[in-house]
């Protein structure tokens, strides 16, 4: 949906000397970089812009570099190495003049910012971060693969039980509880170290039945849930979106993408609460899959498990955003006094039925954005 994140951020408009909106140096944040297919119909749709591109992916970002190279276009482009979680820190050395970008000229205002969340088609292909079932290689799925803990770790230490709430809950998985028993019945004689052997073991798991009667791998929501708790994908788009909006300028957008239903029910929550003056006092626990409780379990073990907010890998969640407010950040403290947010796409806006034949991918994607306004100083 390039198309369409080029006109929610107003690229166009920010380039046109005859629109109000007219800004010649303006700054844009790529929180998700990739392989810089974003960034590069960004700036060549505004042709004096620059852009800032985070990543937590080193490699991938080698890959961007590259690429932006070739196009003659990486001197616009200050490529970061981290999580756009952290934009406000990793942002304010440049806010405080102590860096400036690629190009040597100072970043002192932030004019639009993109998410494109979930993993890139290059990290997909590549066999060693062991992100798909559909080549053999590491248990690992870490956008940084330098911390953190792995796809084997998860599969190989959490308990049945905490195994099948993560199926269930992170990718609706109807056959959570016969995977996870599977799982803790092969790794009792050895450890799951291949993507491959995990999708064996899942294919298994499975009715034979069901398996054909069924147009996607049997393993693709085992992956996708082990993806989403390694990287902490659904937080990420809730601390993303405060992050990035506490750093736009006035009447700067922020455009996200996802690509599930979770996500997207994630991130409307946290756009509802953004473009609010007020902390909601609900939890948004409506309309969420319960937490699977375990067959054996005494009733008092049971509901003490269940009142837990982390698995027993203290790096991992299953709570979602939508059902544990967090508290508004530090960096945030302007909001609701100083600042808040509008919602520009009061429903999300999704890929064209062209777009969709060209590139089925797309097919699930849907696109929010909001508009960072000032309040009055009474507020």
């Amino acid at each position: 949906m390039a198309d369409e994140v080029i006109d929610f951020l107003r690229c166009r408009a920010l380039a046109d000397e005859s629109n109000p909106l007219y800004r010649p140096d303006a700054v844009f944040i790529d929180g998700t970089l990739g392989t810089a297919g974003h960034t590069m119909a960004i700036l060549e749709a505004h042709p004096t812009c620059r852009v800032i591109g985070f990543d937590r992916d080193a490699e991938s970002q080698e890959v961007a570099k590259e690429r932006l190279a070739q196009a003659g276009l990486l001197h616009r482009v200050t490529c970061v190495q981290g999580d756009f979680r952290f934009a406000p820190s990793l942002l304010q050395p440049y806010f405080d003049n102590l860096k400036v970008g690629s190009d040597g000229r100072p970043i002192q205002r932030i004019d639009g910012a993109l998410v494109d969340a979930g993993m890139s088609l290059y990290q997909v292909t590549w066999a060693d971060r062991g992100l798909s079932f559909r080549g053999d290689g590491p248990l690992d799925m870490r956008y940084n693969r330098s911390s953190g803990v792995s796809a084997s770790d998860l599969v190989n230490r959490l308990s049945q039980n905490e195994l099948e709430n993560l199926f269930f809950r992170l990718a609706d998985e109807r056959w959570a509880r016969r995977i996870a028993e599977f799982i803790v019945a092969y790794r009792s004689n050895q450890p799951i170290r291949t993507t491959s052997e995990l999708a064996r073991i899942v294919e298994t798991a499975i009715p034979a039945g069901v398996r054909h009667q069924s147009r996607v791998h049997p393993a693709t929501k085992t992956f996708a849930a082990l993806r989403l708790a390694v990287n902490d994908e659904f937080w990420a788009l809730d601390h993303g979106s405060w992050a990035l909006a506490s750093v736009l300028a006035e009447s700067a957008r922020l455009v996200v993408l996802t690509y599930s239903s979770n996500e997207d029910r994630t991130l409307k929550r946290t756009f509802k609460r953004l473009a609010s003056r007020e902390s909601p006092t609900d939890t948004f626990g409506g309309g969420f899959p319960k937490p699977i409780k375990a067959k054996t379990a005494p009733r008092r073990q049971q509901q003490s498990q269940l009142a837990r907010p982390t698995l027993t890998f203290q790096e991992v969640s299953i709570v979602m955003p939508f059902e544990q407010e967090s508290p508004v950040p530090d960096y945030a403290s302007g909001w609701g006094k100083t600042w808040s947010m509008k919602i520009v796409t009061n429903r999300p806006v999704e890929p064209t039925a062209a777009e969709i034949a060209a590139n089925p991918l797309a097919r699930s994607c849907k696109l929010r954005a909001l508009e960072k306004v000032p309040l009055p100083s009474s507020a």
